[in-house]
């Protein structure tokens, strides 16, 4: 059975900076790893702390570091990925999880998305967009293109009692426009607010779903049908 790797110094012997987003990267595929942690830590603020290579290392290493964010390969010798992220989560809450994945299926979107991570990002992609997305992912933003969530959207619905009635009129618009996709600055834009108003609406709509990300939001904001009808007992707020 593959061995946990030790930690990774930082480039050049440096010492680490305290503000840098953290990494763990999990993947049983060592070049894959191994250029990945070489990749980001070229980055002035990102700094990979360890390559885990199964389900097993992955959660030693994130209840070790709780890191900003653990990117997860979808399959693993011991297990697949998103059967894993709600354990991460429970061990790290503030960690972001974003699955990087050859499989680009709908099932394993929808599995990523219901299981809280915080988005899917396809192996193969340059090395440049996956530094965006690591940093993107570690603000909280959704990884994800519109065409999938689109795709994947009337997959995630069931019927159930619906959650979030606390959510305000303010946040429904702020929840519809993710779910449609939109991403912080989109909806600054939109509603005319500042960033940080923004993703303090977000922030509560995740907090009131009991979402570990918007995607997981998203999802339960669908599956839910919270966006169908109007919500019980709402007043019109105005800003």
């Amino acid at each position: 059975m593959p061995v946990p790797r030790p930690e990774i110094a930082p480039p050049s012997g440096e010492p680490r900076d305290e503000t840098a987003i953290t990494v763990v990267v999990v993947d049983d595929h060592r070049l894959v790893a191994d250029g990945i942690a070489a990749a980001l830590n070229i980055e002035e603020d990102i700094t990979v702390l360890q390559i885990a290579e199964t389900c097993g290392t992955a959660i030693d290493a994130v209840s070790t570091y709780k890191p900003d964010v653990l990117l997860l390969d979808q399959s693993l010798p011991d297990g697949l990925g998103t059967d894993i992220v709600q354990e991460v989560l429970a061990l790290s809450p503030a960690t972001k999880v974003l699955m990087v994945t050859a499989d680009e299926s709908d099932d394993v979107l929808i599995r990523a998305v219901v299981c809280g991570a915080g988005g899917v990002f396809p192996k193969g992609n340059p090395t440049v967009a996956l530094v965006t997305a690591v940093r993107a992912v570690a603000h909280d933003e959704a990884i994800i293109t519109p065409d999938e969530l689109r795709r994947i959207l009337p997959r995630l619905g069931r019927k159930g009692v619906r959650p979030g009635d606390q959510i305000t009129p303010r946040e429904l618009e702020v929840l519809r426009l993710l779910v449609a996709g939109a991403s912080t600055a989109s909806i600054t834009a939109e509603l005319v607010v500042s960033p940080a108003t923004t993703r303090n609406h977000i922030q509560s709509i995740m907090s009131k779903l009991g979402a570990h990300s918007r995607l997981e939001a998203v999802a339960i904001a669908v599956r839910e049908k919270i966006l169908a009808t109007p919500r019980p007992n709402s007043r019109e707020h105005h800003w």
